[in-house]
């Protein structure tokens, strides 16, 4: 009698825990965190939201939004630097005493690095044709410093090792995620390159998205261009930078589609008729990759396969900031065991 009684006890208390298991899952698969960025028409960071100010649908149903809290999480940041096309003037088809676009990535690089080495931890990825140099997060943001002033004495200071093989813009990001562990939407990628490679990668950019969205890292990016003359741009011109911008918005992140040589001087905006100054902009762009809110949300139902998510400010919030945007991921990974790549 008392043994049956312990397997009874046993068995229930088996079934409880098993229960309590499968609710616990089913609560996180529930419950999200979604890393956003509100800005206004202007491109400033928009303060003070409230849930009300949000509506979200997932699969077609409504998604109640719990809550909205700055991002205190910890950042890191790896930027890369794409050179495949900036080694000197005959190369980039700038005119004989106008600095190549090599010098100008670079000094974009190293902005982008001073204005944040105090706000996250930074790592470096620089790759033409093949990886030339990568400072990862162990080593810490001073080998990043150096290795930035050794790129701007010039780009014979980069290794060039073609035993390494090939190497394009997708296969860059794909190996740069590497560096990363344990990531959240915390994590960023800022890449400089004109994108115009895209086509040759070994990944397409679609494994590149997935990727991007499995791991939670979201990507930015500086679109490096040039004005073509009279000529009709090529598929790879149009091609990559249309990708490249698909890449940034799918995983959460943004592009500056405008960036520019003039004479001795960088233009850069969000689109072709900016009017902010290069410095508001790239202000701009690190508020949207380090001054972020989380959402908290509940979703109808647990998601068993990554699904699509809308997220759009209220009529009254709408009203109240015309032209608004929100910055997000309008994916959801879902709790299968076949939803990651």
């Amino acid at each position: 009698m008392v043994r049956s009684l312990i397997l009874l006890a046993a068995y229930l208390l088996l079934n409880l825990s098993s229960a309590v298991f499968v609710s616990a899952q089913a609560d996180s698969c529930s419950h999200r965190s979604v890393s956003v960025y509100v800005q206004d028409s202007q491109g400033s960071p928009i303060t003070g939201l409230v849930p009300a100010d949000f509506e979200a649908k997932a699969h077609g149903k409504p998604v109640k939004i719990l809550s909205i809290t700055p991002d205190s999480r910890p950042h890191r940041l790896l930027l890369i630097v794409d050179t495949t096309h900036s080694m000197n003037n005959a190369e980039t088809g700038e005119p004989p005493g106008e600095p190549p676009r090599w010098r100008w990535q670079i000094a974009l690089a190293q902005h982008f690095f001073k204005q944040n080495r105090q706000k996250a931890q930074i790592a470096l990825l620089i790759f033409s044709k093949q990886i030339n140099d990568v400072v990862d997060f162990s080593q810490g943001n001073a080998a990043v410093d150096v290795k930035l002033q050794e790129a701007a004495k010039g780009y014979d200071n980069l290794r060039n090792d073609p035993t390494k093989g090939t190497a394009t813009l997708h296969d860059a990001i794909l190996q740069g995620l590497q560096l990363f562990d344990h990531t959240s939407s915390a994590d960023a990628i800022y890449v400089l390159s004109d994108a115009v490679e895209n086509n040759t990668a070994t990944h397409d950019f679609g494994a590149v998205i997935q990727r991007l969205i499995a791991m939670e890292v979201r990507l930015f990016a500086v679109l490096l261009q040039r004005e073509i003359g009279y000529r009709n741009k090529t598929a790879e011109e149009v091609l990559g930078p249309e990708e490249l911008s698909e890449i940034a918005r799918k995983s959460g992140g943004a592009i500056l589609s405008t960036a520019e040589w003039h004479n001795d001087r960088v233009s850069l905006s969000a689109n072709a008729n900016g009017k902010a100054t290069t410095q508001e902009t790239l202000t701009r762009l690190y508020q949207a990759i380090l001054q972020r809110s989380l959402l908290e949300l509940e979703l109808p139902f647990p998601l068993e396969k990554n699904e699509s998510f809308q997220l759009k400010l209220s009529d009254s919030a709408r009203h109240q900031w015309k032209g608004a945007q929100i910055i997000y991921s309008d994916s959801l990974i879902g709790c299968g065991s076949n939803s990651k790549p």
